[in-house]
């Protein structure tokens, strides 16, 4: 898994190293023309799906808050290197692959599906999804947000069948999954969400689908090859079987014959 670091007026640079060094050097895993930045202006360690943004002594801002030593980013997170901005994207853009079948975008749900606010007075408040989430400045959204940019009802997220689907309502102001704008997206477990300056990350446990085993194929029939003859049946008894059987009947007539004879 690799990310973008996407920054004003260049190419998107791909985090997919161990270490990368950030900064004006030429020599740099992400070099940055950019006045005022250091030679190596931050460190970025990637390693088991997550990723670490390092400051060594120069100025680096995550969502608006300057870190000392390190912080742990996400995709959608706003980065800035001084007074450099950039943004850290998925390496994909957001999905919206919500057909029937089970494919790369379905994902097994399990417990409780949370939307959790990453900023403002209610940060760290988790909404659980159980139908629809309505986002915006009306009292009747299940998440109110109290600012007068954002409409009545700005954005709705809501199930659709067994996936998780975020629309905006009012596209006067862009709405970004992982980093990307969009008007309507597929949500996964981990997806960052934001609309202004107000952000939320979707929790959901997942269960990953088990693989379908197919039957192994039958060999098959080699034409040259003569079948083989059918075992035959054993009979029902036994030859001696049958005498004894015989013997038996024999005599059970004979002692009725004779209790039948006495007097």
């Amino acid at each position: 898994m690799h990310w973008l670091l996407q920054v004003p007026g260049q190419p998107a640079a791909a985090i997919d190293k161990p270490l990368m060094r950030i900064g004006s050097d030429p020599g740099s895993d992400v070099y940055l023309a950019y006045p005022g930045l250091a030679a190596t202006h931050a460190l970025v360690h990637c390693g088991n799906q997550c990723l670490w943004l390092e400051a060594v002594g120069h100025p680096v801002h995550v969502n608006g808050r300057r870190i000392r030593s390190k912080a742990l980013i996400r995709p959608g997170d706003d980065l800035h290197f001084g007074s450099l901005p950039a943004r850290l994207q998925s390496a994909n853009a957001p999905g919206l692959d919500t057909g029937s079948g089970v494919g790369a975008g379905t994902v097994n749900f399990q417990g409780r599906v949370v939307l959790r606010a990453l900023t403002g007075a209610d940060v760290g408040r988790a909404y659980a999804l159980m139908n629809s989430l309505c986002l915006g400045r009306s009292v009747l959204s299940e998440i109110r947000i109290d600012d007068l940019a954002l409409a009545e009802r700005q954005l709705l997220v809501q199930r659709q069948g067994n996936h998780i689907v975020v629309k905006n309502l009012s596209p006067v102001l862009e709405m970004r999954v992982d980093g990307w704008g969009c008007t309507e997206a597929q949500l996964l477990p981990g997806s960052q969400l934001c609309i202004e300056q107000h952000r939320y990350v979707l929790e959901a446990p997942c269960l990953e689908l088990a693989p379908v085993d197919e039957p192994a194929p039958e060999p098959e029939a080699d034409p040259l090859e003569v079948p083989a003859p059918m075992p035959a049946k054993a009979p029902f008894f036994s030859k001696t079987q049958w005498l004894l059987l015989a013997s038996a009947i024999i005599l059970s007539g004979l002692i009725t014959l004779l209790l039948t004879l006495s007097p």
